[in-house]
């Protein structure tokens, strides 16, 4: 019941129109955030750490990385590539991303990848306001239990659920929560597995409309053979200036 003099809330649009609009911006981000390194002096922070199967510290890895668009070459934006990431070494864990025997285990930028979108359920279940604009929430989780299994990685996603957050005027995802529903096992436990995984990102949009990653975590608990891992990672970008700002 509304209130008298009291505004209804919008109704929520339905999955038919949003997901559409937003694989759309998805496809578009590549070009974007080659125009937002132009414009914009920043950065970026990595740091990686590597546990052992006690909880002590083995090795950590920090790396900080300088955008000045005084350096940026400007040619039309590169295609987008995926490259097959691996765990190998703490330098390629901070540069890239988590993975068991070479098997990514999350990129953000294939969460809109229409085939992928196939294994979900998908629901819009409110509206949220982040930094004074609109976002729909949107909950995901394995359409069934018995996901077709293709590949290794087939057998991790079939296992993911979280939660997203897609800013609803310019139909973009804001932020992003996922989790693994249940331990993963690579060839019945003689390879690896995977117990715990979380991958988590927050993106922010500069005055002209240009959205880039301002945070991104993940941590892995996992076992190669009978090696424990455990994993975090974080990354996050400072000192975001406008090139004419930035002397």
């Amino acid at each position: 019941m509304v209130m008298p003099g009291a505004k209804a809330e919008t109704s929520l649009p339905s999955l038919q129109t949003v997901i559409p609009r937003v694989a759309e911006t998805s496809a578009e981000e590549s070009a974007q955030y080659h125009v937002f390194n132009q414009h914009y002096y920043y950065l970026r922070h990595r740091v990686t750490q590597f546990y052992d199967g006690s909880g002590n510290l083995k090795t950590s890895s920090e790396k900080e990385t300088t955008n000045n668009p005084a350096q940026v070459i400007v040619v039309a934006p590169p295609a987008l590539v995926h490259p097959t990431r691996t765990l190998a070494s703490p330098k390629q864990a901070a540069d890239q991303g988590p993975s068991v025997h070479g098997v990514s285990l999350g990129k953000k930028e294939d969460l809109i990848n229409p085939d992928l979108l196939k294994r979900y359920t998908l629901t819009i279940t409110g509206r949220e306001m982040i930094n004074g604009r609109p976002a729909l929430i949107v909950d995901f989780k394995p359409a069934s239990n018995d996901l077709p299994i293709f590949n290794i990685k087939d057998r991790f996603l079939n296992c993911v659920a979280g939660r997203a957050w897609v800013d609803e005027q310019d139909m973009v995802l804001e932020k992003v929560h996922v989790h693994l529903t249940q331990k993963v096992s690579i060839l019945g436990g003689l390879v690896g597995s995977v117990s715990k995984f979380t991958l988590s990102f927050e993106r922010d949009r500069t005055p002209e409309g240009l959205w880039y990653t301002r945070d991104l975590a993940w941590h892995l608990e996992a076992h190669e053979a009978t090696i424990a891992r455990v994993v975090d990672h974080h990354e996050y970008v400072t000192d975001l200036q406008k090139a004419s700002q930035a002397q």
